[in-house]
């Protein structure tokens, strides 16, 4: 829980504090920041500690609209399966908007570059984007993203073709991956 604490005040204080981890179309405040944070750590909390329906719980209505309670979390199960446990979780950048002309909700959006390391995956990245209500309160999670390549599938790929291959594949999916530098191999 420590490491956790200090963690994201490491993140709070680097967002708030550089413009660079800023949208130009919306600065938050140094609250907004730790909120968001705390919302992300908690719901990655629940999904790496099994406890799926929580984190679920924190989806928005129209994100839990989209996938049944049942299928998210046999999803999660069927990852975590796959991935076992997390060996490391970044936040590479926020991105702020505040009431944007496409989305389908009024009200401030913060979408989170994310890259992970599991014990089984070693390639990982993705993203998060959480909304809070026009009144304020908790954020809520209204997508979630996930792209990788197990560690046995990257073997398979690798001695079955070649490295190139492996790194063409990783180069390609993680293209989804808003900020993640994909020239980064494990």
């Amino acid at each position: 829980m420590r490491v956790a604490v200090a963690f994201m005040m490491l993140v709070v204080s680097t967002l708030a504090g550089g413009q660079a981890a800023r949208s130009q179309e919306f600065a938050p405040s140094q609250d907004l920041v730790v909120d968001a944070t705390r919302a992300i750590a908690t719901y990655f909390s629940f999904l790496d500690s099994g406890n799926a329906e929580r984190a679920y719980e924190m989806m928005d209505d129209a994100a839990k609209a989209s996938i049944p309670v049942m299928a998210f979390t046999e999803q999660s199960e069927k990852f975590h399966a796959q991935a076992g446990a997390l060996l490391d979780r970044r936040l590479l950048k926020f991105t702020w908007l505040k009431n944007p002309t496409d989305a389908p909700l009024p009200g401030i959006y913060a979408a989170v570059d994310i890259a992970s390391r599991f014990e089984k995956i070693d390639r990982h990245c993705g993203y998060i984007v959480l909304y809070q209500r026009p009144s304020g309160g908790a954020f809520h999670v209204m997508h979630a993203e996930s792209n990788f390549i197990d560690n046995a599938t990257a073997k398979k790929i690798e001695t079955t073709r070649s490295k190139f291959d492996l790194d063409k594949a990783w180069t390609e999916l993680s293209r989804n991956c808003p900020n993640f530098p994909s020239t980064a191999n494990p």
